[in-house]
């Protein structure tokens, strides 16, 4: 991650939840994951660039215990104000660059899901290899990011991704140590550029951490 993006999405924490489109947007991630992927109450669930705690807290009923993790302090501080709030004693958030270093303490979880993290990270295969470290055998990712786009999507000064093809999603998930991968769209996103209104894919990625790999599909 950059210190710009730290510092601008610190700047945006306190009314981020604000934003009705990015609530609707989190609750649709958790129902498009929970549609992919077979979760369990019984399961630990791992949320990498949690940001406020939108999607985990869309997800939470459907799981067990949370473990919210983001680069900004700002984030993790609205976060953590959101869990007290709550009540949710299985449900904790904390300060970490998954680039920099592994997982607190070793941990290990069943379901690690990520939503628009990818495209700000610059070492896209060493985040998904410490995400895969970071899941039980048989575990899964649920991962969801933009479709390729022209570099509309950011203001001109971002220096991240520009989105990612299913090629390279497979590609870096299999290296990573995934495998039963499946990519489809699953929300859209509109935003103004030069005036005009334009429409932005976000992919939801899911693979699985086993031994036993076979070729996933794309919808």
């Amino acid at each position: 991650m950059t210190t710009y993006d730290a510092r601008w999405f610190a700047s945006q924490a306190a009314t981020w939840d604000d934003d009705p489109r990015r609530v609707e947007r989190a609750r649709r991630a958790a129902d498009a994951i929970a549609a992919e992927v077979p979760v369990d109450p019984s399961w630990s669930v791992l949320d990498y660039g949690a940001g406020t705690g939108l999607l985990a807290f869309a997800l939470a009923d459907r799981v067990g215990d949370m473990l919210l993790l983001d680069f900004s302090d700002g984030m993790v501080e609205v976060a953590r104000r959101r869990i007290a709030d709550s009540g949710r004693a299985g449900m904790r958030a904390e300060v970490h660059d998954l680039t920099q270093a592994a997982v607190p303490e070793g941990q290990k979880f069943d379901l690690v899901i990520s939503m628009m993290v990818m495209h700000h990270v610059d070492d896209v295969p060493l985040l998904l290899k410490q995400l895969a470290k970071a899941t039980v055998d048989g575990g899964w990712i649920a991962v969801l990011d933009l479709e390729p786009e022209q570099g509309e999507y950011h203001d001109p000064g971002f220096t991240g991704h520009h989105g990612f093809k299913r090629g390279m999603l497979r590609r870096a998930l299999s290296a990573a140590g995934f495998g039963h991968l499946t990519v489809r769209r699953v929300l859209e996103v509109d935003k103004e550029v030069d005036g005009v209104s334009r429409t932005f894919g976000v992919f939801l990625a899911t693979a699985r951490k086993d031994a036993q790999r076979s070729e996933g599909t794309d919808a």
